[in-house]
């Protein structure tokens, strides 16, 4: 049997021809997978800044409809405020000429 200089001066020779490919290979596995999650987490941004600007343009859109709303009423005021007007001075044209005529 080995004594145990012996089996010391033997472990570093056997060990290193496995250890150094399965070193290499984690490391490269490592570098893939680090490789992979850093475009994950770049896409993933990009996404989100996406989906915030699809959102900002969402909410003025809403705001464009309000305005749109609003807008209307204000013309259906003023085209009510023209008919009030004329209606209102008829009436006083009826109330200030005399009766009709029957």
């Amino acid at each position: 049997f080995l004594g145990a200089r012996a089996w010391d001066a033997l472990v570093p020779v056997t060990v290193m021809p496995v250890a150094l490919p399965l070193l290499a290979a984690g490391d490269a596995l490592f570098e893939y997978n680090k490789g992979n999650y850093q475009y994950d987490r770049k896409m993933k941004m990009l996404r989100d800044y996406q989906v915030y600007s699809m959102k900002i343009a969402q909410a003025s859109l809403w705001r464009e409809d309000v305005r749109d709303l609003i807008s209307l009423t204000e013309k259906k005021m003023d085209q009510y405020t023209i008919v009030a007007t004329l209606l209102a001075g008829f009436c006083v044209s009826m109330f200030s000429e005399g009766r009709l005529e029957p």
